[in-house]
C-alpha cells in the first residue's frame, strides 16, 4: 500500500503538504502545478486517504476469526468468555461482517474449517507466543480481548482491574466490613501464557493494605473454577475463623463456594459476604443473589471492532483500551453501617 512517504519522494514535495492536498485543505497556498503533480503521482500509485480507505471499508464484506483462549471443555467452567464470544459475534452481524472460528488441531495450532481469507481476528483472552504467531499467518490485523501482550504493535481491550477491586472493597468497607478476605488464584496466565501474580490479587492486596486491614490468614487459594473453589472452602472451614466478607476473584468460582458453605450451614449475608467479578448469570441467578463486578461486554465488543476498522482504513497506531467497571449490588452483602 502506498504512503505519503511515497509520494514525497517522487515529487519532493513535504509530506504534510501533501496530506492537506490529498484532503482538500481549502487554506493551503501552493502553485496548482504543485497540486497537479502531487494528484497525479498518487494516482499513479494508487494512494488512498484515510477517509477514502474508510469509506471503502464500509461497503466490503469483512471476515473476523473468534478465537478462544480456552478449549470447548474448559469453556463450560467459566462462562464468561462464552458470553464474550456470543456478543462480539451479535455486534458483527449487526455490522454484517461475518465471522470466523478458529479451533485448536491436534498440533495446538489455530485453524478454520474453510478456505475464506481473514480480514482480522479477535483473539480472546491470554495466549503463548507460538500461538500469536500463528494468528499473524492468517492477517497482522488483530484485536486481543481481556489481555495485551504486545502494547508496541497489537491493539487490545482489557478490563480495568484496579477500579473494580476498588468498587467492591469500598462497598465492603462503606457496610463496616473490616475482615475481608479474597478467594482465588495469586498466580495466573499473563499475557503470553506466563505465570505471573494476579492484577485482582494485586489491587485486593494493595487497596487492604492502604487501610491497614489485609489479612494473610484470609486468603483461599484456588483455581478459577467451581470445583477447585468448593474444595478449598472446605478446607479452609476446617481450621479458619470466617471473616465478615469475601471478594471472589471470577463468577466461575462462586458456585463451589455457595456449595461448601451450605453444607457447612454457614448463610449468605447473615453469616458471610460475597462479592464476585464478572457479572455472569452465575451471580445474578445464585440464591441469594450475589453482588458482582460488572463487565460492560457490549462496549468491549463495540470498542474491538471500532479499533479493527481503523485498521481496516489504514490506521496503525497502536491502542490499548482500558474499560471501566461498576458494582452490580444484589443480596450477598450485610450491612453493619448503620449498628
Amino acid at each position: 500500500m502506498a504512503t505519503l512517504k511515497d509520494i514525497a519522494k517522487l515529487t519532493g514535495v513535504s509530506i504534510s503538504t501533501i496530506s492537506r492536498i490529498l484532503n482538500n485543505d481549502t487554506t493551503l497556498n501552493v502553485s496548482s502545478q504543485t497540486k497537479d503533480k502531487v494528484i497525479e503521482t498518487a494516482s499513479k500509485l494508487n494512494y488512498k486517504t484515510i477517509a477514502q480507505r474508510y469509506k471503502d471499508s464500509k461497503t466490503k464484506k469483512y471476515k473476523i476469526g473468534i478465537a478462544q483462549m480456552f478449549d470447548l471443555e474448559e469453556q463450560k467452567k467459566d462462562i464468561y468468555y462464552v458470553m464474550m464470544r456470543t456478543v462480539l459475534e451479535e455486534i458483527c452481524l449487526e455490522k454484517n461482517i461475518e465471522v470466523i472460528s478458529l479451533f485448536r488441531n491436534q498440533d495446538k495450532n489455530f485453524i478454520k474449517i474453510n478456505k475464506k481469507k481473514l480480514d482480522g481476528i479477535f483473539p480472546i483472552g491470554r495466549f503463548t507466543v507460538e500461538e500469536i504467531e500463528n494468528f499473524e499467518l492468517y492477517t497482522k490485523n488483530i484485536v486481543f480481548i481481556d489481555s495485551s501482550p504486545d502494547e508496541l504493535t497489537y491493539h487490545s481491550i482489557i478490563p480495568n482491574y484496579q477500579l473494580g477491586l476498588k468498587l467492591a472493597l469500598k462497598h465492603f468497607l462503606e457496610r463496616g466490613h473490616k475482615n475481608i478476605g479474597f478467594i482465588g488464584s495469586r498466580y495466573t496466565f499473563g499475557n503470553t501464557k506466563e505465570w505471573e501474580i494476579d492484577s485482582r490479587y494485586v489491587y485486593f492486596k494493595s487497596f487492604l493494605e492502604g487501610h491497614k486491614l489485609f489479612n494473610e490468614d484470609f486468603v483461599i487459594e484456588c483455581d478459577m473454577n467451581a470445583n477447585s473453589g468448593y474444595k478449598s472452602m472446605m478446607e479452609f472451614l476446617k481450621n479458619k475463623n470466617l471473616p465478615s466478607a469475601f471478594f471472589i476473584s471470577s463468577d466461575a468460582i462462586a458456585p463451589g463456594i455457595l456449595k461448601a458453605l451450605n453444607e457447612k450451614n454457614i448463610k449468605v449475608p447473615v453469616d458471610i459476604s460475597l462479592i464476585t467479578f464478572n457479572d455472569t448469570p452465575l451471580s445474578e441467578f445464585a440464591t441469594p443473589s450475589l453482588s458482582s463486578i460488572r463487565i460492560f461486554m457490549r462496549e468491549y465488543a463495540h470498542a474491538a471492532l471500532s479499533v479493527m476498522e481503523e485498521l481496516w482504513a489504514g490506521e496503525h497506531g497502536v491502542k490499548k483500551i482500558i474499560m471501566p467497571c461498576n458494582l452490580v449490588e444484589r443480596e450477598s452483602v450485610k450491612d453493619f453501617s448503620s449498628k
